[in-house]
């Protein structure tokens, strides 16, 4: 079976299994605001199943990290990296977003405007789904872009090689309309697989991810307010 899970045809498939499986929840999301309106019971019932896929999802994808893990044990948390990384991300994005708006007259990316769209139908809906994108995304997120699809592709001192790549695919995971769009994502994937792989533990860029995600839900949810 270890042989099977070595090989590169199945890294691939596995990965693409993922990127599937970490969309299905919001599904469920848009079951509860449909139904939002007439059944709160259906409400209760659809944000109950999100919250279970969401940690299944994060069973599944930390198992699979422990497998496939190249770096050891977690060497620490580095508060120096997390504020490093955030700030890299928020310069980074700032100045795509600039050049999204200007070139494509875009004030905010499709990704941002369907988790807008979350928001603001349903007291129960909002924060359970603020919760989510501030906890849990994160969690799921870097052991999937992170620690699995780091570990499994490219020798463990490729770190640009790694970090690129992790760009790439987490972008695809996210809405993009344009070239530049796609790159905002790509590069906070980037900064966060660079934080991961530079500090050698999963919990730096988890919180970097979170602050970001914490930050990106107040600001949303200050615009529907």
């Amino acid at each position: 079976m270890r042989i099977i899970k070595e090989s590169w045809v199945f890294r691939v498939i596995l990965i693409a299994i993922m990127l599937i499986a970490i969309e299905i929840p919001p599904i469920a999301v848009k079951f509860a605001i449909y139904y939002s309106p007439t059944n709160q019971l259906a409400v209760y019932g659809f944000m109950t199943l999100f919250i279970c896929l969401m940690l299944a999802i994060i069973w599944w994808a930390r198992h699979t990290y422990r497998f496939y893990n190249q770096l050891g044990a977690p060497a620490g948390i580095k508060v120096r990296w997390i504020i490093g990384g955030y700030l890299a991300i928020i310069v980074g994005m700032d100045v795509l977003s600039f050049l999204n708006q200007m070139i494509y007259h875009q004030t905010e990316t499709a990704n941002n405007a369907a988790l807008g769209s979350m928001l603001g139908h349903n007291q129960i809906i909002t924060v359970v789904f603020m919760f989510s994108a501030v906890i849990l995304s994160p969690i799921a997120e870097e052991f999937i872009f992170r620690g699995t699809l780091t570990n499994m592709f490219f020798k463990r001192d490729n770190i640009w090689p790694k970090a690129i790549l992790s760009g790439i695919i987490f972008s695809t995971g996210h809405m993009s309309t344009n070239p530049i769009s796609f790159l905002i994502y790509a590069y906070m994937g980037f900064i966060l697989a660079l934080v991961y792989l530079k500090t050698s533990d999963l919990r730096n860029s988890i919180a970097v991810h979170m602050i970001n995600n914490a930050i990106a839900m107040y600001v949303l949810f200050a615009q529907i307010s």
